[in-house]
């Protein structure tokens, strides 16, 4: 039995001790099935996922305390291979207006979800924790979050890898400002041979709000900004400075959203092909390293009640000198506790 392993039945234990004596517990279960079929060409990778992520959880709070102990386990259908489920365990602290994490903590804690531009939509899937530390403010006007995810420990082999996140918002009636910030820092295996990467990437945008205040529910968000990234490899210190315009349309009615997303520019990902960096480095989609691109989508929400979300969406990818890529996804979303739908 592994260290981890240990600490982690030792919390689950003490939160059942807890509960025994006469304490409250919560307990909530979110699971998230996804079929994610992509039809890409040229030079995307074309590849389909389906598979079922299951995250239970036990939390135990004591006026502004709490501690949260659970596991996080993906099965991909058809794979041969074996995934030992991750380990969630944090503490935190709350308030009216502050949080706070610190541990293992599961991405649904979460103000708001990084756009695809800057983490991509499989790796989001496929590693569901922030290993690290969560602050988090929420006020009338402002709500912002600064979060650092240590994703990799340096070994022999592997590189010491982190990214240190900070998100804002502020909103009156019909207009926002917001942004996206993240700092990636790439750092070498112990073994000889590697150079570190670096990374600062940039999103701030404005926005208009429009909703229906009658019954029909018409909803609009038109959304614009700069997308900007300052890059280097430290073996020959030399920065890239990608820089373009990212805009957002989002319609919906009812059960019905269309939504487009837009980049023209310059290339992002500047060291993708790079065996040293690719996707572990860069974490974006790559759709965002062409000079152009298009993203227009319809969903269809099939079900929805307070505890089940069944969705259907169709994408299309539209990139220089390429077919249309296209994209469908099935997604269920089941949560029950007290954690429901909290982003």
């Amino acid at each position: 039995m592994t260290e981890r392993t240990k600490l982690f039945l030792t919390a689950l234990l003490t939160l059942f001790c807890i509960g025994s004596a006469g304490r409250s517990l919560d307990f909530n279960i979110r699971s998230d099935g996804l079929l994610d079929n992509r039809e890409y060409k040229n030079d995307m990778l074309p590849q389909t996922i389906y598979g079922l992520r299951i995250m239970p959880e036990a939390s135990y709070s004591d006026g502004n305390g709490s501690l949260a102990a659970g596991l996080s386990g993906i099965w991909e259908f058809g794979s041969d291979e074996s995934v030992t489920p991750e380990i969630i365990l944090y503490c935190g602290y709350n308030s009216d207006r502050w949080s706070a994490y610190f541990g293992n903590i599961p991405r649904q804690r979460l103000q708001r979800e990084l756009p695809e531009a800057f983490l991509y939509d499989s790796i989001a899937f496929f590693e569901p924790l922030i290993g690290g530390t969560l602050l988090q403010y929420r006020g009338e006007i402002l709500s912002t979050e600064l979060y650092c995810n240590w994703y990799s420990r340096q070994s022999e082999t592997r590189r010491e890898a982190f990214r240190i996140v900070w998100d804002g918002y502020l909103e009156n009636k019909l207009f926002g400002a917001g942004w996206y910030a993240a700092m990636t820092h790439f750092a070498k295996p112990k073994e000889p041979g590697h150079f570190i990467y670096d990374k600062l990437q940039l999103n701030p945008y404005v926005s208009l709000n429009l909703a229906d205040k009658s019954d029909i529910g018409l909803r609009l968000r038109v959304q614009a900004g700069i997308l900007s990234s300052l890059i280097r490899c430290r073996k020959d210190g030399l920065w890239h400075t990608p820089t373009g315009f990212k805009g957002d349309i989002e319609a919906g009615w009812r059960m019905i959203e269309v939504k487009s997303v837009v980049y023209t520019g310059d290339r992002q990902m500047p060291f993708l092909d790079d065996p040293e960096a690719g996707m572990a480095f860069h974490r974006s989609d790559p759709f965002y390293n062409h000079t152009f691109y298009n993203r227009t989508g319809i969903g269809i929400t099939l079900f929805s009640d307070s505890n089940v979300d069944f969705c259907f969406r169709w994408n299309m990818h539209f990139t220089p000198n390429s077919p249309v890529h296209n994209q469908q996804l099935i997604t269920v979303r089941f949560n029950t506790g007290t954690g429901r739908k909290q982003r």
